[in-house]
């Protein structure tokens, strides 16, 4: 009976998305992540549970919300997200917050 040929040794999940992201993509992820958590720690959670990050795109954060109110809602929590984003990720990093009725978090 030949011999099973031996099989490569596995490999961490880190060492394989290192290998797929560049160093901006990974830059990228980080921030997304910091903003998901400055973003769970200052909105109230009945609100966050009819809303969802969209998109960071120049340096504006996109949110869905399911219903008017909540992007009412949003707009009076306007300020104090912006400045909760600029104590934890640095200034500028996000500039605006917009805001976009549609599905939410549903």
């Amino acid at each position: 009976m030949a011999k099973r040929p031996r099989l490569p040794r596995p490999v961490p999940v880190q060492e394989v998305v290192r290998g797929i992201l560049s160093p901006g993509d990974r830059d990228g992820l980080e921030l997304r992540q910091q903003i998901r958590r400055v973003w769970e720690a200052v909105v109230p959670a009945a609100l966050a549970g009819q809303a969802r990050l969209v998109d960071l795109r120049r340096r504006e954060l996109w949110v869905e919300v399911s219903a008017s109110p909540w992007a009412q809602e949003l707009q009076f929590l306007k300020p104090k997200i912006l400045a909760a984003l600029d104590r934890a990720l640095g200034p500028g990093k996000v500039k605006d917050l917009r805001v976009r009725v549609g599905e939410g978090s549903s």
